[in-house]
């Protein structure tokens, strides 16, 4: 069997690893976000994002709930159970099919949800804001691309 040389080895394209330091930084810059919100308003950011999205589309189905925040149904039930503990969420049985199970904002949830503050860092909400629309387009727009490209649940991991 031939030996490989240093100079032979394959080595992985350095786009590959500048697109995952990258990936790395905003991990942890959303990461760092979300522990200031748990240490100062007592809530996680993916709490505060399920309330918004129980806020604007509910009341709602945990599997629409589960598709919209794109969790699988245990993490959505988990945050589910800890925002209802805090009375801010509440599960109502369908009255045409019992089986049936939405999730809705209560009133103590709204007044949490006014008072809350935004899912992501206010210097990059600031910075953000100076950008150009056609730059807010274009950045969202590489955003869900890349979601898209990083997307694993067509190939079941």
């Amino acid at each position: 069997m031939a030996q490989v040389t240093h100079s032979e080895e394959v080595l992985v394209d350095p786009i590959y690893i500048y697109i995952t330091k990258r990936l790395r930084k905003i991990a942890h810059a959303i990461n760092k976000h979300s522990k200031y919100l748990q240490e100062n308003f007592k809530f996680t950011l993916p709490q505060i994002i399920c309330l918004r999205e129980i806020h604007e589309h509910g009341p709602i189905t945990f599997s629409r709930l589960t598709h919209i925040l794109a969790l699988n149904n245990s993490t959505t039930t988990g945050i589910v159970d800890r925002l209802e503990r805090e009375k801010l969420v509440q599960r109502v049985r369908s009255a045409v099919d019992r089986r049936q199970i939405t999730v809705e904002i209560t009133e103590i949830g709204m007044r949490v949800l006014a008072d809350a503050p935004p899912p992501l860092n206010a210097d990059f909400i600031e910075r953000f804001e100076q950008l150009s629309q056609k730059d807010k387009d274009e950045i969202v727009q590489a955003i869900d691309r890349l979601a898209s490209l990083l997307d694993t649940s067509d190939i079941g991991l």
